[in-house]
């Protein structure tokens, strides 16, 4: 037995024949309660079980109890086992705090950057539609943004189904769910190409005919293409030659970012494209950040303010890649080569998606410049929106 734990063995013997000063005493119970070999030592001196090591020299102890002495091994028991509990559920318990706060705060990070991708997305791929109002679980181990999806037709908002995205941990699932499970696309344009010789009157007949048919007192949808890429400037200047813009809005832009003539190239019969191949904007739908911005005019800020979004999004490859899947027909949205592609040719419009009083629109036919016309919904006069309006849900 080395010094240390004879030193310890002889202050237990001198305790227990009541020896020790008082203090000493009250420090020495303290040093059992805290260390279970103690503890345990001394109970089994208490109860027989271990011969002393000097009986000649160890008697019982005149002066402690053997009452207060089991006390004493109790009270070390149940502190050990009181200290085990406290480790044995405080470390899970403080596991969760931290995990807790972690699902919270990070959730909430990657749900700025979802319903920003997922909004953007939306309005960049499906001509006419845009995002309403929204809903969100905001979580890292599992959070969900569904989002309402909306159309204008005439001067009222027709809802078009919902875009739901859902992510477990950085796993991200997204998806459009569309009114009776399916959206009827009557939303067409054709892409310029040089030295087109194709007689166009096939792809504007079936337009302007069914809109003569159509009687006053209706609204439609819209979408015309041009026969050459125009600036912002220069698609109003073209447009106010035929329709006044109380009679029309515009509210999206179908513009050439370079996958586009990948595709006429491939494919030179089929040079319409629809949601999920065109590409565009809705111009009202772009941040402009504290100022406001005219209802026409100032191109180059909404020109800018699209690339800024356009750069957000190639910066989040992996979110748009993700949620692009749903809405682009191929597997990569090819964002970077767009935005590379706009950077370097500017934003050239190609196509629009107008609504308004049927006859207003009707008068585009005189266009030369339009090589394709597509009706979209039609619906009964709304054009005058009224003061107040709203919706009232079953559930």
């Amino acid at each position: 037995m080395n010094k240390d734990e004879n030193h310890r063995e002889q202050r237990l013997l001198a305790y227990l024949r009541g020896e020790m000063a008082e203090e000493d005493s009250k420090q020495f119970e303290e040093e059992i309660a805290a260390d279970e070999e103690y503890a345990q030592r001394l109970e089994r001196l208490l109860l027989g079980e271990e011969a002393r090591e000097d009986n000649a020299k160890t008697k019982e102890p005149e002066t402690l109890s053997a009452e207060k002495q089991r006390a004493i091994v109790r009270r070390g028991k149940w502190k050990n086992r009181l200290s085990n509990a406290g480790f044995t559920i405080g470390l899970p318990f403080l596991a969760g705090v931290v995990l807790l706060i972690l699902n919270g705060w990070v959730g909430s990070l990657m749900h700025e950057d979802l319903f920003r991708v997922a909004k953007s997305m939306v309005n960049f791929t499906q001509p006419g539609v845009r995002v309403g109002s929204s809903g969100s679980q905001v979580g890292l181990l599992y959070g969900n943004i569904s989002m309402e999806l909306c159309e204008r037709v005439g001067g009222e908002e027709k809802n078009a189904g919902r875009f739901e995205s859902t992510n477990v941990l950085w796993n991200v699932n997204a998806k459009p769910q569309w009114t009776n499970g399916v959206r009827e696309q009557k939303l067409f344009f054709r892409y310029p190409t040089e030295g087109e010789t194709e007689d166009t009157m096939s792809l504007t007949s079936p337009a302007w005919t069914t809109m003569e048919k159509l009687p006053e007192g209706t609204v439609s949808q819209l979408a015309i293409s041009f026969d050459r890429f125009l600036t912002y400037e220069e698609y109003y200047a073209l447009i106010s030659r035929h329709v006044t813009s109380s009679g029309q809005d515009t509210v999206w832009f179908a513009v050439d970012t370079g996958v586009e003539l990948k595709q006429a190239e491939s494919d030179v019969r089929n040079l319409l494209l629809g949601a999920g191949h065109v590409w565009g904007f809705a111009q009202r739908e772009l941040d402009y950040g504290g100022a406001p911005i005219r209802v026409n005019g100032e191109g180059a800020r909404r020109m800018e303010t699209y690339l800024n979004e356009m750069k957000y999004l190639s910066e989040q490859e992996g979110l748009t890649r993700d949620i692009g899947k749903a809405l682009v027909f191929g597997s990569e949205p090819q964002i970077t080569e767009r935005y590379n592609y706009m950077q370097q040719n500017g934003v050239r419009i190609y196509g629009a998606v107008l609504t308004g009083p049927t006859k207003e629109l009707l008068k585009l036919k005189a266009e030369k410049s339009i090589t394709a016309a597509f009706l979209g919904k039609v619906d009964w006069w709304n054009w005058e929106r009224s003061a107040a309006s709203g919706t009232q849900y079953s559930y």
